[in-house]
């Protein structure tokens, strides 16, 4: 059962999430959210056009580094082993549901409408996002 609507505006996630319990899909999910906002907050001309672009020596694209560094550090509620896990499990998920232009479009919507985002609507706009949050939060 999904709650009605869980707002996740920036400001006001880090006090829902407490280290002494499990932290819920919508927690988790409002999580991965300022992951997103730090992502698009630091987008410049030089942005990547594709997840594998500008790889390093590890054979990661910037996109991909800068999506694990902002998850992780979003979730600093867990541990910095399980935070990377987490996200780099995300990652995985999103890369095999959508394309590079799909995670575009939902970071320009995070963007545009950071102060109103909410999960149900992210559900509806951009369902293998919502899909991987819940399947990795497990």
């Amino acid at each position: 059962m999904r709650p009605t609507e869980a707002w996740v505006a920036a400001d006001s996630l880090l006090p829902v999430m407490r280290r002494s319990r499990t932290v819920s899909v919508p927690a988790r999910l409002s999580a991965l959210v300022v992951a997103v906002l730090l992502l698009a907050g630091c987008a410049n001309a030089g942005t990547p056009k594709d997840w594998a672009e500008q790889a390093d020596e590890t054979g990661k694209g910037l996109a991909e580094r800068n999506f694990i560094d902002a998850c992780v550090a979003a979730n600093d509620d867990l541990t910095v082993s399980r935070a990377t896990s987490l996200c780099e499990c995300v990652l995985a998920e999103v890369q095999g549901s959508a394309s590079y232009a799909d995670f575009e479009k939902l970071n320009d919507h995070f963007k545009n409408n950071s102060d109103a985002v909410t999960e149900s609507g992210l559900a509806d706009l951009f369902p293998w996002f919502t899909d991987a949050v819940a399947s990795c939060a497990t």
